[in-house]
């Protein structure tokens, strides 16, 4: 059961939603594009803030990160962070709770990056600058103590960054984890389930729009249609094979969780150490409510996670 104050938020956000969702989700204009980020800008106002942390601008080439510091650091472990929004929508405004939250709960400091948004700037430029911020702050570290992490896209761009990286035979980070990671962003719109429209409160409604108007892949504004079964862009179809350990959490009966349940299959063939968290009754990234005592258990989690690794 989950607890009072998540039954009632899940009914705000679906409504919220429904009216989100009367806008046609496969073919987005610039226009209608900037309207829903700046409504999700102004839904992000209502979550607490929080004062137990300090936050510290980085300006590199074209790219912004945020250094986000608790006040009580347990070792020296950094979390590279990659926010979520479809790749569309997302900055450090509407994540500050976010973040802010979780390096309080993990206590250890988070660089939240500023990617660049599509369809202004289109895949491979995200991956680029996933790429930048990580040599970054490896090169202001003695040993490698990153952890690589995200939710939704970002947990995709997360994951495309590992397989780059091993790619690149670049240093790996200590450890990865990923809220509801979406792994798969080329996939058909049959492949989304439909009986989760309703219980994701989130995204189910727009993704159930998307299937009524027979709308294409959902990654058309971020990649070309070319790129199908591209691994850095549906890491869904990469080789993690001798990868660090990873930790994933997700909502039972969310729109992604079909596609998170293939990967996952697909990582213990390749036998790679994954831990994962499944949640009854919640919806995708929930974690984005940070007063709801589910979101902080979930955190907690991934501190015991990454309590676990040497540094």
């Amino acid at each position: 059961m989950i607890s009072k104050k998540a039954k009632s938020r899940k009914k705000v956000i679906s409504f919220a939603m429904r009216l989100v969702a009367l806008i046609k989700p496969g073919s987005l204009s610039h226009f209608q594009i900037k309207i829903i980020r700046k409504l999700v800008l102004f839904a992000s106002y209502r979550r607490p803030h929080f004062h137990n942390v300090v936050v510290k601008k980085i300006s590199l080439y074209q790219l912004e990160l945020c250094h986000i510091i608790p006040n009580k650091i347990y070792d020296a472990k950094k979390i590279l962070f990659f926010h979520g929004g479809g790749f569309f929508v997302g900055n450090f405004k509407i994540y500050r709770s976010y973040v802010s939250f979780l390096a309080e709960v993990l206590c250890r400091e988070i660089i939240f990056v500023e990617y660049k948004l599509s369809p202004e700037s289109k895949y491979p430029s995200q991956l680029e600058d996933a790429k930048k911020a990580y040599s970054f702050i490896l090169g202001k570290e003695k040993k490698s103590n990153i952890i690589l992490a995200g939710d939704s896209a970002g947990g995709n761009l997360a994951l495309a960054l590992l397989l780059a990286l091993a790619k690149e035979k670049s240093k790996k980070p200590k450890g990865i984890f990923c809220i509801s990671p979406w792994v798969h962003p080329t996939a058909k719109m049959a492949e989304y389930p439909y009986s989760c429209c309703k219980s994701d409160v989130l995204i189910g409604p727009f993704i159930k729009r998307a299937k009524e108007t027979g709308s294409g892949p959902l990654s058309y504004l971020y990649c070309d249609d070319s790129d199908q079964k591209n691994p850095f862009i549906s890491p869904l179809f990469g080789d993690f094979q001798n990868s660090p350990p990873m930790m994933i959490q997700y909502a039972e009966n969310e729109m992604l969780s079909i596609q998170i349940g293939q990967f996952l299959k697909r990582l213990k063939k390749q036998r790679v150490k994954v831990v994962t968290k499944t949640w009854k009754d919640l919806w995708h990234d929930f974690q984005l409510e940070t007063d709801l005592i589910e979101t902080r258990k979930s955190f907690l989690l991934f501190k015991e996670f990454l309590d676990k690794l040497r540094t």
